[in-house]
């Protein structure tokens, strides 16, 4: 009798046990699969040549899977479905319009992919950007899984973000990246303050990110694994997906739970702030591309620099002075260049004091423009008809006609001619200080003033004259700041080609620049993240060994 009340009690633990997990399990097994559309903001999926389609459309669209049944599995481990649609939510944190995001309205087409994932209670903040960049725009929303679990959901602007983009700049010069630091506690600062207002617990969190947002991101998640029980969150709750995030963290990485994706041929991003300063991202890496890009490297040809007849004939004839030295593998280059730079003075803490100002100054102007105006800018510092370069070449010619140099003809005064003689200085790789110095000196007056553009060229300036004294202003110093590595540049391809060479890493890097950054934009990744997806398993009809 006693061990059948043993028995007994046994079969009832068991039998309760089984409807207590069937009535568990019943809800997550009938979590539905939704088909979602995602906008692409003018970046088409499966586009063979992107560049030609960004912006041809805005609206664009692409679809994903999503599925509240991802989230019953822990966040460590692969998750090819979760990841896919993780990055089409990224994508709807863009806020990308022609004219620069709306000032105060949320993004209605995040509000409508949230919903349609069965998200509500949306908070959003900071849907303009102020000047000075210190902004970070970021919308949180919650729902309930089929387990009755909440799952809170932070999708932070990533694109278009205006003068949020400035703090990319600001690397600082010890401790994690400065500027995604800042918009890091503002993300976790906001979520903690949605959270409190509803006093959530035991709950599931998922956030994603994109470039700049990703790395926000990426340092977000590293603070809340620091914090987990001030969060009331377990690690494997915690589902976070970076994608195409810039190294910002100087912490080694860490946190299985959070993923950062990343093509391989994302060269120009994911190098941007290396592991040589100490960055690196926090999670773990998951490459969805190897890196097979291959690139042309060349080096320019100076070998009619000292025959000053021949360079003139090439620059009347507009005549390419490049040759191809190899083919290489993009990421090998990328890897050589960093080396390279880093040994020969691009520091984190030069970058900080001597590049970042300038550069930011200019950025800011640029980056204050809407979108339909960025291209204007931009035309304005490389047209060789009606911009900087056709003032600049117009002003020191007329200085080297007019000016006291000695001898009669042409090619004597050009050989007498300081300018001239600084940048052949600097590409055969002796430039010191004192030399370009003496180049930069020269930069305002070949600058001209605002007025002249119109007056001298005949076309009207695409830029204000404010944006035209802060140019002016800058981009000597600037040139200044990189003269020494294009120098250290020049004296190694000297050493490595011969001396009739110049500028390997600079005009290959800058050649190239197109394909390295090819594997970042969002038209090349969305492809790759589906092409992961397994295929579903179609079971086998009975006894008949056939689906």
């Amino acid at each position: 009798m006693h061990k059948r009340s043993h028995y007994n009690s046994f079969i009832a633990l068991l039998v309760c046990s089984v409807l207590s997990a069937a009535f568990s399990l019943a809800p997550l097994a009938s979590a539905e699969t939704l088909t979602v559309t995602y906008p692409y903001y003018g970046f088409v999926e499966d586009s063979e040549n992107p560049w030609e389609t960004a912006y041809s459309a805005l609206d664009e669209t692409g679809t994903a899977d999503y599925s509240d049944a991802y989230f019953f599995e822990p966040s460590p481990g692969d998750h090819p479905e979760l990841r896919a649609v993780s990055y089409a939510l990224a994508l709807a944190g863009f806020e990308n319009q022609a004219d620069g995001y709306p000032a105060s309205s949320p993004n209605e087409k995040l509000y409508s992919l949230l919903s349609r994932m069965g998200f509500s209670d949306m908070d959003s903040w900071d849907t303009s950007s102020d000047p000075a960049g210190h902004s970070f725009g970021v919308t949180i929303a919650e729902k309930t899984l089929p387990s009755g679990q909440p799952l809170v959901v932070v999708a932070p602007r990533n694109y278009n973000y205006m003068t949020e983009w400035l703090s990319n700049f600001n690397v600082g010069t010890s401790g994690d990246h400065a500027g995604f630091s800042e918009a890091s506690g503002l993300l976790v600062s906001r979520l903690e303050s949605y959270l409190s207002s509803r006093s959530l617990e035991n709950y599931k969190l998922w956030i994603v990110g994109y470039s700049r947002g990703g790395a926000v991101v990426d340092l977000a998640g590293k603070a809340i694994n620091e914090r987990l029980s001030d969060f009331s969150l377990d690690s494997n709750d915690l589902y976070i997906y970076t994608f195409g995030a810039p190294r910002a963290s100087v912490t080694a990485p860490a946190y299985s739970n959070i993923h950062d994706v990343k093509d391989g041929n994302d060269l120009i991003l994911g190098y941007l702030f290396p592991e040589a300063w100490g960055f690196s991202n926090t999670g773990v890496y998951e490459e969805i591309h190897p890196a097979d890009l291959k690139i042309t490297t060349s080096v320019v040809d100076i070998t009619d620099l000292a025959d000053l007849t021949r360079a003139l004939e090439l620059l009347t004839e507009n005549t390419g002075l490049t040759r191809d030295v190899a083919t290489e593998n993009g990421r090998d280059f990328m890897d050589a260049w960093l080396n390279f730079v880093t040994e020969n003075g691009l520091t984190r803490e030069y970058f900080d004091s001597e590049i970042k100002p300038p550069l930011s100054a200019i950025m800011q102007a640029y980056q204050l423009r809407t979108l339909d105006k960025h291209g204007d800018f931009t035309d304005f510092l490389t047209s060789t008809e009606s911009g900087i370069p056709a003032m600049f070449a117009g002003n020191a010619f007329a200085d080297l006609l007019t000016g006291n140099y000695p001898g009669n003809d042409l090619y004597t005064r050009l050989d007498n001619f300081p300018p001239y003689q600084d940048i052949v200085k600097i590409l055969k790789g002796t430039a010191t200080s004192a030399d370009i110095d003496d180049l930069v000196s020269y930069l305002p007056t070949y600058l001209g003033e605002y007025s002249d553009y119109e007056y001298k060229l005949g076309v009207a300036p695409t830029i204000t004259e404010e944006e035209f004294g802060i140019i002016k202003t800058n981009l000597p110093s600037l040139i200044r700041a990189l003269a020494p590595i294009i120098t250290a540049d020049a004296a190694y391809t000297q050493a490595t080609y011969g001396e009739s060479s110049s500028l390997y890493y600079t005009y290959s890097l800058a050649a190239n620049a197109e394909k390295l950054v090819y594997g970042h934009i969002p038209e090349s990744i969305m492809p790759l993240l589906k092409s992961l997806i397994p295929d579903p398993v179609i079971p086998l009809a009975p006894n008949t060994g056939r689906p």
